[in-house]
């Protein structure tokens, strides 16, 4: 018993005519054996048909005569075979679940190879963090690593001792965590500014920055901005310096918050 999938892309139309859809006819194996063409109301009439519906229910829906509708069957077994009404609504919903199989399958493959290449840009930024956290470790400055979203992914001993959080708390918070509330707005405008044209800026080229720490005190920073594009993304690198600890002569008209 032959079966039919519809193809994707219609045929060119000419005013006048109606519309056609052009539909594979199939073999028992699943192989073309040639290309049909159905009008929308044989197709339409095939849909209804394996709803469920009756011939008198199609006539009653579509306002047609069931006598009408039994000329739509002829020209549909003219075009597609020989075949009682339950062969050719069997036929066409076995078409109709190859494509959808089809469909899932083409989707899945997709969504694998999309899985796969996550999974290898997660690996090669692991190996980019490690390979950086090694070397932020000896550093005697606060670091932080943080991505173009602002989140943070990386921080050294350094900065669990300027923030008062811990290396494992600081991977889990963003950029923004470390601003005091009244600056947080202007903050984000600052880093996505930076984000969108990034400059290398070293320590004392801008104004002195309020940062806050985890006991909810805060204290004025000096820092050092590097992004650095990987293959996974903008990183920026913070080098952080606490002026509260080098004696530093703050005036409160010097302030801004960070900007990475």
């Amino acid at each position: 018993m032959a079966g039919y999938l519809q193809d994707r892309q219609p045929p060119l139309l000419h005013k006048g005519f109606p519309q056609w859809r052009i539909l594979r006819l199939m073999d028992g194996a699943g192989q073309d054996r040639r290309k049909v063409q159905l009008s929308d109301r044989e197709q339409q009439i095939l849909d209804m048909a394996a709803k469920g519906l009756t011939d008198q229910a199609i006539a009653n829906k579509l306002g047609i005569s069931l006598a009408t509708v039994g000329t739509y069957w002829g020209r549909v077994r003219i075009k597609l075979g020989p075949y009682n009404r339950t062969e050719l609504v069997a036929n066409h919903l076995r078409a109709q679940a190859t494509e959808t199989l089809a469909r899932l399958k083409a989707e899945n493959e997709s969504l694998t190879r999309e899985l796969e290449q996550h999974a290898k840009a997660e690996r090669e930024l692991a190996s980019t963090l490690s390979l950086i956290q090694t070397v932020i470790d000896t550093a005697p400055d606060a670091i932080l690593v943080v991505d173009e979203t602002g989140a943070i992914r990386l921080a050294n001993i350094e900065a669990e001792r300027t923030f008062g959080y811990t290396r494992q708390e600081l991977v889990t918070l963003r950029i923004a965590n470390l601003v005091p509330h009244e600056y947080r707005v202007a903050h984000e405008q600052h880093r996505k500014d930076y984000v969108s044209g990034p400059t290398n800026r070293r320590m004392g080229e801008h104004l002195a920055t309020q940062a806050l720490h985890k006991d909810g005190s805060e204290f004025m920073i000096a820092a050092t901005l590097n992004a650095t594009r990987t293959s996974v993304g903008m990183l920026i690198t913070c080098i952080v310096r606490d002026l509260s600890r080098k004696g530093y002569a703050f005036r409160p008209e010097e302030s801004e918050s960070i900007e990475a």
